[in-house]
């Protein structure tokens, strides 16, 4: 028995908006957590905004309002991340370009938040509790959020860059102590 052409285009019409959303849902839990990547988390450091410009970075997990993350989900498969401390000035992170010059200087940055498609994000698994973060801005260019580590020629400054089964791309949450 085949679905009618109606029913079937209805089928996959809710998937695509159910499926991204049920994979954030099954990522991000409830309130604030902070966020790791695979290539950092042996070194105990996390997702942080520096004061230095609102850049976001890699630097030691400490439970402060700078390192603790919360996801709001748009309700279209995409959600927008900020945390403890900018949620109160209406900041959300920011993707930015891709680059060299720009890597060095700021990545991903907290902006005030907006309908804009550096800021709608969306999770693709990764396996073994990890996933890929990738905004909607840069999606059709096939790039991801890597986290990079503080003690390196970036200092730390997370940014954007091609998609690649890298342990940098790989993020994994950390729940609140």
């Amino acid at each position: 028995m085949s679905l009618s052409p109606k029913i079937a285009c209805l089928i996959t019409a809710i998937a695509a908006t159910t499926l991204p959303n049920l994979a954030a849902a099954n990522v991000f839990p409830e309130g604030y957590f902070q966020l790791t990547t695979q290539f950092r988390e042996g070194n105990n450091e996390c997702l942080v905004v520096k004061a230095e410009g609102q850049s976001v970075s890699m630097d030691s997990c400490k439970n402060v309002p700078v390192q603790l993350w919360k996801a709001t989900p748009d309700g279209k498969g995409y959600f927008k991340l900020t945390t403890q401390s900018h949620e109160y000035y209406k900041q959300c992170l920011e993707s930015g370009e891709n680059g060299p010059g720009v890597r060095k200087k700021i990545g991903s940055y907290m902006h005030a938040c907006k309908n804009q498609q550096g800021q709608f994000w969306k999770v693709t698994p990764a396996g073994n509790g990890y996933f890929k973060l990738t905004s909607l801005f840069r999606e059709g260019k096939n790039e991801c959020l890597e986290g990079n580590q503080k003690a390196g020629s970036n200092g730390g400054v997370t940014f954007m860059d091609s998609c690649q089964n890298v342990s940098g791309q790989l993020w994994k949450v950390k729940p609140k102590k």
